[in-house]
């Protein structure tokens, strides 16, 4: 769930610029954990410690919201309207937040216009992230934060769907089409039940650009090219989990199995990069881990024993960048993004953990704001 429609690719190719080279992953450990917060390999298909590490990630999330009721960028230091769609997705996946929920939605009612379009035109993934924001807090998709014809988020991704020609299908404008803008966009659709002949058109449009591989490159509009992070090039993990969501929400076929992708693109410690190959300069990070985490749920293909690595699952790979009982207070629950807390990685990882792939719908939350049990010395 981009904060963006390209803040993710942008994020993942500025890391793997600085980071190029065989470097460890860095993992938290949990030495004064609770049982059930603990740092030790987790048997596969286990739910209880994924479920203790979601909890605590939302807690963080919970805890970071400012007091207007949005996430203010760690980096540019700006209320988000992205940041905060991703935050409603995460509290409610993991049940925890209420009030967080809440509020984080009323400010988003009121501040997202600019993040869904810019001089006119539409930001599919800034819509779809938007609209599913608002399906999973269970408010009114067709009127958030007013009557006004801007207010109607269902009307306008219907509106923003070409209906003739070669782009039938597509969101937004041809010369930007990208996987991670049709998939949100197309996931909203779902999610708001849309129109089934305009859902059958998105999920087709976006199946067709495939690649044999059974990836998908982030742009949709140049040829699928063999993945290499040297080069920055080729299919990619979070485009390919983001499309294959949106497909089989769609109800929709995938020409090729993206399992055989997904496997030769996980790193040694189960985690996953952002290019669809292994190793190769990248090392795996949770943005990435995450949403293959989220692919791999909807497919029905998260218990599969392909995806151990050293006895270690995807779930777990994904836990091992959260901070614990060993850092800082104001730390425990967030993750790590090559060596440094990342309220974005955060954000990612949470829903994974929780167990659910895209669209999440609305559920009774939990007032309480979960943390990591932590015993004093």
């Amino acid at each position: 769930m981009p904060a963006s429609v390209h803040r993710a690719a942008r994020a993942c190719l500025a890391a793997l610029l600085l980071g190029l080279g065989a470097v460890a992953i860095p993992v938290a450990s949990a030495a004064n954990a609770e049982p059930g917060a603990s740092g030790s390999p987790v048997p596969h298909g286990k739910a209880t410690m994924v479920t203790a590490a979601a909890a605590a990630g939302a807690g963080w999330i919970a805890r970071d919201l400012s007091k207007s009721g949005a996430i203010v960028d760690a980096v540019s230091h700006k209320p988000s309207a992205g940041d905060t769609a991703d935050a409603i997705l995460a509290l409610v996946a993991t049940g925890e937040g209420a009030d967080q929920v809440k509020f984080a939605t009323l400010w988003l009612e009121h501040n997202f216009s600019s993040y869904v379009s810019a001089k006119g035109d539409v930001n599919p993934g800034g819509l779809g992230l938007v609209t599913l924001a608002s399906v999973a807090a269970g408010v009114d998709s067709v009127h958030f934060g007013g009557h006004a014809a801007a207010d109607d988020l269902v009307a306008r991704l219907e509106a923003a769907e070409h209906s003739s020609g070669a782009s039938t299908g597509l969101f937004g404008a041809t010369s930007s089409a990208n996987a991670f803008g049709q998939s949100l966009a197309l996931l909203a659709l779902v999610a708001v039940k849309g129109p089934a002949t305009k859902i059958r058109a998105a999920e087709a449009y976006l199946a067709r650009r495939q690649c044999a591989d059974g990836g998908w490159d982030y742009s949709l509009i140049t040829p699928c090219a063999k993945p290499d992070p040297k080069t920055f090039s080729g299919p990619d993990t979070n485009s390919t989990a983001l499309a294959v969501m949106a497909i089989v929400a769609a109800g929709g076929h995938l020409a090729h199995s993206p399992l055989p992708f997904f496997d030769q693109s996980e790193e040694a410690n189960g985690s996953f990069g952002y290019y669809g190959v292994s190793g190769n300069g990248q090392r795996g990070d949770p943005d990435s881990t995450g949403e293959v985490v989220e692919a791999l749920i909807a497919l029905r293909a998260i218990d599969d024993e392909q995806f151990v690595r050293h006895a270690i699952t995807p779930e777990r790979a994904l836990e091992n960048f959260q901070y614990r009982c060993d850092a800082p207070a104001s730390e425990r629950g967030e993750f790590s993004y090559y060596g440094a807390p990342s309220q974005y990685a955060t954000l990612q990882a949470v829903p994974a953990l929780a167990g659910l792939a895209l669209p999440i719908g609305p559920r009774k939350l939990a007032v309480a704001e979960a943390a990591f049990g932590c015993r004093t010395a």
